[in-house]
């Protein structure tokens, strides 16, 4: 009886084997994404901004701008004040920028000083990046920024 059981064994554990190494039914390969390209040393003009579902426009006449350079530091102008930081960013989109400093000018042209807060607000609450056709996008909590290359 003592054979018969080994063997029983021995026939489930071939079958098992054969169901996992290749029998079994294939799952369909999952799409990976592409890596994202290294922001290091890439300059960026904001085109617009918001909730993704309804973005504004940059105020005309304001130029805002994001510099990444080869030291994980960021820079830009906002319209109206000069900013800049850190960030770090990865291959699977991954971005995060870190404490923020700029200057304070107040600037009186309607508008200016709300997109200001609303581009600010976005990049300190950004977590992911995609680069499509010469477009940055930036997403997080904060919204939607859209870049075009420079």
């Amino acid at each position: 009886m003592k054979c018969r059981n080994r063997r029983i064994g021995l026939l489930a554990t071939v079958g098992l084997l054969l169901v996992v190494t290749g029998c079994a039914p294939r799952v369909p390969d999952m799409p990976i994404p592409p890596a994202q390209p290294s922001l290091t040393d890439t300059s960026w003009i904001l085109e617009e901004y918001g909730e993704p579902e309804s973005l504004s426009p940059v105020i005309p006449d304001t130029q805002v701008t994001l510099s990444f350079d080869g030291t994980e530091e960021v820079t830009g102008f906002t319209g109206c004040n000069s900013y800049g930081g850190t960030y770090t960013s990865e291959p699977d989109g991954t971005l995060v920028f870190g404490e923020m400093h700029q200057t304070t000018i107040l600037c009186e042209e309607p508008g200016v000083m709300d997109q200001e807060e609303a581009f600010m607000e976005a990049l300190r609450l950004a977590e992911e990046y995609e680069v499509v056709d010469g477009y940055l996008y930036i997403s997080g909590a904060g919204g939607l920024l859209v870049f075009s290359q420079t």
